[in-house]
């Protein structure tokens, strides 16, 4: 099954915990809703501090683009514009797999500011999200991750 599928599959409400770039421990929701027969999925994603601080929010669209490849476009709150995402590696809809890396441009592009989310469909059922950036003049280096299960099981 391609990652677009199985997240379809695994429609519903997921909550887990993670840490950000700041070594901040969060709890992190996930809503994962299908578009139209699963042609598309919606991801609202959260990241709340333990004290109940707001400390991310990101709305994503994923979806085939025009060249059939899978693309995230992802509105969030750090961001006053969006980004499309681009699949790295075998990143198209004919791929069997269970995680994909959206990235928008080279990792070595040092003179921009450079973004990688990963997305994994756990064998347990859960969801791994996951970001990594690096600003013009640095490293791109993993940021956040959150390890996410089904609030409802089926």
């Amino acid at each position: 099954m391609t990652l677009l599928a199985t997240l379809a599959s695994r429609a519903g409400a997921f909550r887990g915990n993670g840490v950000n770039h700041a070594g901040q421990p969060f709890v992190g929701t996930l809503q994962v809703a299908p578009v139209m027969a699963g042609r598309a999925v919606t991801l609202h994603y959260t990241a709340t501090g333990l004290d109940g601080q707001a400390l991310h929010e990101e709305f994503a669209l994923l979806a085939l683009a025009d060249d059939q490849r899978l693309c995230l476009w992802p509105v969030m709150t750090e961001l006053p514009f969006v980004i499309p995402h681009r699949a790295t590696g075998a990143g198209d809809a004919a791929v069997d797999c269970e995680r994909a890396v959206f990235a928008t441009g080279p990792r070595d592009a040092m003179s921009s500011f450079r973004e990688e989310i990963s997305i994994e469909c756990l064998a347990d059922g859960g969801i791994s999200y996951a970001h990594a950036w690096g600003m013009p003049g640095e490293a791109l280096a993993h940021r956040s991750r959150c390890a996410l299960q089904r609030e409802h099981p089926q």
